[in-house]
Protein backbone atom coordinates (compact mmCIF):
# COMPACT_ATOMS: atom_id res chain seq x y z
CA UNK A 1 0.00 0.00 0.00
CA UNK A 2 1.29 3.08 -1.09
CA UNK A 3 -1.10 6.12 -0.52
CA UNK A 4 -4.03 7.00 2.09
CA UNK A 5 -6.54 9.41 1.77
CA UNK A 6 -8.67 10.92 4.17
CA UNK A 7 -10.98 13.74 4.22
CA UNK A 8 -10.92 15.86 7.50
CA UNK A 9 -13.38 17.70 9.31
CA UNK A 10 -11.38 18.63 11.86
CA UNK A 11 -13.85 16.56 14.56
CA UNK A 12 -12.75 14.30 17.37
CA UNK A 13 -13.80 11.06 15.45
CA UNK A 14 -11.92 12.63 12.49
CA UNK A 15 -8.42 13.17 14.56
CA UNK A 16 -9.21 9.62 15.99
CA UNK A 17 -8.45 8.28 12.34
CA UNK A 18 -5.82 10.50 11.49
CA UNK A 19 -3.98 9.16 13.92
CA UNK A 20 -4.90 5.68 13.68
CA UNK A 21 -3.68 5.96 10.07
CA UNK A 22 -0.38 7.60 11.39
CA UNK A 23 0.47 4.16 13.82
CA UNK A 24 -0.82 1.86 11.10
CA UNK A 25 1.75 3.37 8.62
CA UNK A 26 4.46 2.43 10.96
CA UNK A 27 3.53 -1.40 10.38
CA UNK A 28 2.81 -1.00 6.81
CA UNK A 29 4.43 0.17 3.37
CA UNK A 30 2.78 3.68 3.29
CA UNK A 31 4.23 6.31 0.99
CA UNK A 32 1.46 9.10 1.42
CA UNK A 33 -1.39 10.24 3.46
CA UNK A 34 -3.28 12.70 1.60
CA UNK A 35 -5.50 14.93 3.74
CA UNK A 36 -8.46 16.56 2.05
CA UNK A 37 -10.74 18.82 2.82
CA UNK A 38 -13.96 20.07 1.20
CA UNK A 39 -15.01 23.62 1.54
CA UNK A 40 -18.37 23.92 -1.13
CA UNK A 41 -20.48 26.33 -0.80
CA UNK A 42 -23.61 25.54 -3.08
CA UNK A 43 -25.09 28.42 -5.26
CA UNK A 44 -28.40 29.38 -3.62
CA UNK A 45 -26.20 29.97 -0.31
CA UNK A 46 -24.17 32.53 -1.80
CA UNK A 47 -27.51 33.97 -3.73
CA UNK A 48 -30.20 33.27 -1.34
CA UNK A 49 -29.69 34.91 2.09
CA UNK A 50 -29.43 32.89 5.68
CA UNK A 51 -32.16 32.97 8.43
CA UNK A 52 -29.98 36.08 10.04
CA UNK A 53 -30.57 37.69 6.56
CA UNK A 54 -26.79 37.62 5.14
CA UNK A 55 -25.36 36.37 2.31
CA UNK A 56 -22.20 34.75 1.69
CA UNK A 57 -20.00 37.21 0.22
CA UNK A 58 -16.78 36.42 -2.15
CA UNK A 59 -14.48 37.27 0.47
CA UNK A 60 -16.56 35.46 3.29
CA UNK A 61 -15.78 32.38 0.81
CA UNK A 62 -11.99 33.15 0.52
CA UNK A 63 -11.93 33.76 4.46
CA UNK A 64 -12.95 30.70 5.13
CA UNK A 65 -10.55 29.34 2.74
CA UNK A 66 -7.47 31.02 4.31
CA UNK A 67 -8.97 29.54 8.14
CA UNK A 68 -8.90 25.99 6.64
CA UNK A 69 -5.64 26.15 5.08
CA UNK A 70 -4.00 27.33 8.20
CA UNK A 71 -6.25 24.50 10.45
CA UNK A 72 -4.85 21.78 7.74
CA UNK A 73 -1.31 23.23 8.06
CA UNK A 74 -1.51 22.29 11.91
CA UNK A 75 -2.91 19.43 11.15
CA UNK A 76 -0.52 18.10 9.13
CA UNK A 77 2.33 19.30 11.20
CA UNK A 78 0.41 17.51 14.14
CA UNK A 79 0.37 14.22 11.82
CA UNK A 80 4.37 14.62 10.96
CA UNK A 81 5.30 14.47 14.31
CA UNK A 82 3.25 11.02 14.91
CA UNK A 83 4.17 9.62 11.08
CA UNK A 84 7.17 7.85 10.14
CA UNK A 85 10.10 10.01 9.03
CA UNK A 86 9.39 8.38 5.47
CA UNK A 87 5.91 9.03 5.01
CA UNK A 88 4.80 12.21 3.09
CA UNK A 89 1.63 14.41 4.12
CA UNK A 90 -0.02 16.28 1.25
CA UNK A 91 -3.00 18.50 1.50
CA UNK A 92 -5.38 19.55 -0.74
CA UNK A 93 -8.19 21.89 0.05
CA UNK A 94 -11.62 21.40 -2.86
CA UNK A 95 -14.38 23.49 -3.31
CA UNK A 96 -16.63 20.67 -4.85
CA UNK A 97 -18.99 18.43 -2.53
CA UNK A 98 -17.18 16.21 -0.44
CA UNK A 99 -18.22 13.01 -2.91
CA UNK A 100 -16.62 14.66 -5.97
CA UNK A 101 -14.11 15.95 -4.07
CA UNK A 102 -13.04 12.86 -2.83
CA UNK A 103 -13.82 10.95 -6.75
CA UNK A 104 -11.51 14.26 -7.75
CA UNK A 105 -8.69 13.03 -5.76
CA UNK A 106 -8.89 9.34 -6.34
CA UNK A 107 -8.90 10.27 -10.39
CA UNK A 108 -5.37 12.13 -9.69
CA UNK A 109 -3.77 10.63 -6.96
CA UNK A 110 -4.91 7.21 -7.13
CA UNK A 111 -4.65 6.27 -3.41
CA UNK A 112 -4.74 2.66 -2.34
CA UNK A 113 -7.13 3.43 0.58
CA UNK A 114 -9.12 6.07 2.72
CA UNK A 115 -9.85 5.84 5.80
CA UNK A 116 -12.61 7.92 7.30
CA UNK A 117 -13.65 8.23 10.97
CA UNK A 118 -17.45 6.87 11.98
CA UNK A 119 -19.25 9.04 14.87
CA UNK A 120 -22.72 7.25 14.71
CA UNK A 121 -23.82 8.33 18.53
CA UNK A 122 -21.15 10.89 19.14
CA UNK A 123 -20.54 14.35 17.81
CA UNK A 124 -22.33 15.25 14.40
CA UNK A 125 -19.53 15.86 12.02
CA UNK A 126 -19.52 16.49 8.05
CA UNK A 127 -18.19 13.34 7.07
CA UNK A 128 -19.78 11.28 9.69
CA UNK A 129 -23.11 12.52 8.62
CA UNK A 130 -22.45 11.03 5.12
CA UNK A 131 -20.56 8.11 6.09
CA UNK A 132 -22.44 5.77 4.07
CA UNK A 133 -22.38 7.29 1.22
CA UNK A 134 -18.78 7.77 1.00
CA UNK A 135 -18.35 4.20 1.69
CA UNK A 136 -20.50 2.73 -1.11
CA UNK A 137 -19.37 5.55 -3.92
CA UNK A 138 -15.91 5.41 -3.26
CA UNK A 139 -13.82 3.65 -6.11
CA UNK A 140 -11.26 2.20 -3.44
CA UNK A 141 -10.84 0.33 -0.47
CA UNK A 142 -12.90 2.27 2.87
CA UNK A 143 -11.52 1.64 6.52
CA UNK A 144 -14.10 2.93 9.06
CA UNK A 145 -12.93 3.73 12.59
CA UNK A 146 -14.85 4.21 15.16
CA UNK A 147 -14.46 7.29 17.89
CA UNK A 148 -12.50 5.32 20.27
CA UNK A 149 -10.62 2.94 18.55
CA UNK A 150 -7.03 2.95 19.06
CA UNK A 151 -4.92 1.23 16.27
CA UNK A 152 -3.83 -2.15 16.98
CA UNK A 153 -1.36 -4.69 14.78
CA UNK A 154 -3.89 -6.55 12.51
CA UNK A 155 -3.07 -9.89 13.54
CA UNK A 156 -6.59 -11.10 12.54
CA UNK A 157 -9.44 -10.52 10.91
CA UNK A 158 -12.96 -11.39 10.61
CA UNK A 159 -15.12 -11.94 7.33
CA UNK A 160 -18.44 -12.20 7.32
CA UNK A 161 -19.78 -13.62 3.96
CA UNK A 162 -22.71 -15.85 2.43
CA UNK A 163 -21.32 -19.04 1.16
CA UNK A 164 -23.87 -19.50 -0.97
CA UNK A 165 -22.12 -17.05 -2.71
CA UNK A 166 -18.30 -18.09 -2.00
CA UNK A 167 -16.73 -16.67 -5.25
CA UNK A 168 -16.97 -13.51 -3.53
CA UNK A 169 -14.45 -14.43 -1.11
CA UNK A 170 -11.92 -14.80 -4.28
CA UNK A 171 -11.04 -10.46 -3.31
CA UNK A 172 -9.21 -11.39 -0.57
CA UNK A 173 -6.49 -12.62 -2.10
CA UNK A 174 -5.44 -8.91 -3.68
CA UNK A 175 -4.82 -7.89 -0.19
CA UNK A 176 -1.57 -9.58 0.47
CA UNK A 177 -0.58 -9.50 -3.07
CA UNK A 178 -1.12 -7.08 -5.05
CA UNK A 179 -0.49 -4.69 -2.45
CA UNK A 180 1.42 -6.41 0.57
CA UNK A 181 -0.14 -4.82 3.21
CA UNK A 182 -2.58 -6.88 5.37
CA UNK A 183 -2.32 -10.60 5.83
CA UNK A 184 -3.94 -11.49 8.81
CA UNK A 185 -5.30 -15.10 9.99
CA UNK A 186 -9.23 -14.69 8.67
CA UNK A 187 -12.37 -15.59 10.43
CA UNK A 188 -15.05 -16.49 7.89
CA UNK A 189 -18.22 -15.95 9.57
CA UNK A 190 -21.41 -17.05 8.29
CA UNK A 191 -24.68 -16.26 10.29
CA UNK A 192 -26.90 -18.74 9.31
CA UNK A 193 -30.24 -18.75 11.42
CA UNK A 194 -32.02 -21.19 8.77
CA UNK A 195 -29.08 -23.76 9.43
CA UNK A 196 -28.11 -24.02 5.81
CA UNK A 197 -24.62 -24.85 6.39
CA UNK A 198 -25.49 -28.03 8.09
CA UNK A 199 -24.27 -31.03 5.89
CA UNK A 200 -22.30 -29.13 4.02
CA UNK A 201 -19.71 -27.68 6.26
CA UNK A 202 -17.00 -30.11 3.98
CA UNK A 203 -18.15 -28.73 1.20
CA UNK A 204 -17.80 -25.12 1.89
CA UNK A 205 -14.58 -25.43 3.21
CA UNK A 206 -12.60 -26.96 0.55
CA UNK A 207 -14.11 -23.74 -1.42
CA UNK A 208 -12.96 -21.40 0.65
CA UNK A 209 -9.57 -23.29 0.69
CA UNK A 210 -9.12 -23.30 -2.70
CA UNK A 211 -10.13 -19.73 -3.55
CA UNK A 212 -7.76 -18.34 -0.60
CA UNK A 213 -4.96 -20.48 -0.04
CA UNK A 214 -2.85 -17.73 0.63
CA UNK A 215 -4.56 -17.38 3.78
CA UNK A 216 -4.62 -19.22 7.25
CA UNK A 217 -8.50 -19.31 7.16
CA UNK A 218 -10.85 -21.26 9.24
CA UNK A 219 -14.64 -21.31 9.19
CA UNK A 220 -17.09 -20.67 11.51
CA UNK A 221 -21.45 -20.43 12.04
CA UNK A 222 -23.72 -18.38 13.92
CA UNK A 223 -27.12 -19.16 13.93
CA UNK A 224 -28.26 -15.17 15.14
CA UNK A 225 -31.40 -14.15 13.82
CA UNK A 226 -29.95 -10.74 13.93
CA UNK A 227 -26.95 -10.49 11.31
CA UNK A 228 -25.02 -7.32 12.94
CA UNK A 229 -25.57 -8.92 16.44
CA UNK A 230 -24.20 -11.80 15.35
CA UNK A 231 -21.26 -10.32 13.56
CA UNK A 232 -20.39 -7.77 16.15
CA UNK A 233 -20.98 -10.28 19.14
CA UNK A 234 -18.56 -12.75 17.16
CA UNK A 235 -15.80 -10.11 16.70
CA UNK A 236 -15.73 -9.00 20.19
CA UNK A 237 -15.32 -12.58 21.80
CA UNK A 238 -12.56 -14.20 19.20
CA UNK A 239 -10.93 -10.37 19.61
CA UNK A 240 -10.15 -9.63 16.04
CA UNK A 241 -8.79 -6.45 14.85
CA UNK A 242 -10.46 -5.85 11.76
CA UNK A 243 -14.03 -6.57 10.01
CA UNK A 244 -13.66 -7.05 6.63
CA UNK A 245 -16.88 -6.36 4.57
CA UNK A 246 -16.56 -8.42 0.87
CA UNK A 247 -17.85 -6.30 -2.41
CA UNK A 248 -21.40 -6.74 -4.19
CA UNK A 249 -24.77 -7.58 -3.59
CA UNK A 250 -23.48 -10.52 -1.65
CA UNK A 251 -22.01 -8.95 0.92
CA UNK A 252 -23.26 -8.51 4.65
CA UNK A 253 -22.64 -5.06 4.50
CA UNK A 254 -24.47 -3.87 1.06
CA UNK A 255 -27.49 -6.37 2.05
CA UNK A 256 -28.02 -4.43 5.10
CA UNK A 257 -30.81 -1.30 4.94
CA UNK A 258 -29.45 2.26 5.51
CA UNK A 259 -30.70 2.11 8.85
CA UNK A 260 -29.07 -1.68 9.50
CA UNK A 261 -26.14 -0.33 8.16
CA UNK A 262 -26.13 3.38 10.45
CA UNK A 263 -26.94 0.35 13.19
CA UNK A 264 -23.64 -1.79 12.65
CA UNK A 265 -21.51 0.85 12.86
CA UNK A 266 -23.35 2.67 15.58
CA UNK A 267 -22.41 -0.35 17.58
CA UNK A 268 -19.39 -0.96 16.97
CA UNK A 269 -17.27 0.65 18.77
CA UNK A 270 -14.26 -1.58 19.03
CA UNK A 271 -13.52 -2.55 15.36
CA UNK A 272 -12.41 -1.06 11.81
CA UNK A 273 -14.43 -1.78 9.40
CA UNK A 274 -12.26 -2.00 5.87
CA UNK A 275 -14.98 -2.20 2.81
CA UNK A 276 -13.06 -3.91 -0.26
CA UNK A 277 -14.38 -3.25 -3.74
Amino acid sequence: MKTILIPVDFSDTNTNAIKFAADMGCDMPVKKIILLKSYYTSVYEQILPSPDFLLISADDIENERQKIEVQLAALMKKLKNRCHENIEIETVVSTEPIIRAIHDVVEDQHPDLMIVGGDMGHELSMIGEQIIEIAKSSPVKVLVIPPDCNYQKIEQALVPCDLEAVARLGVLKGLNTSHSWLNPKLMLLYVDPKNKHIGREAEFEASVKQLINCYECKLHYSDDKNIVRGILNFATTQQVQLIIALPGKHSFFYNLTHSSITEALSLNARHPVLILK
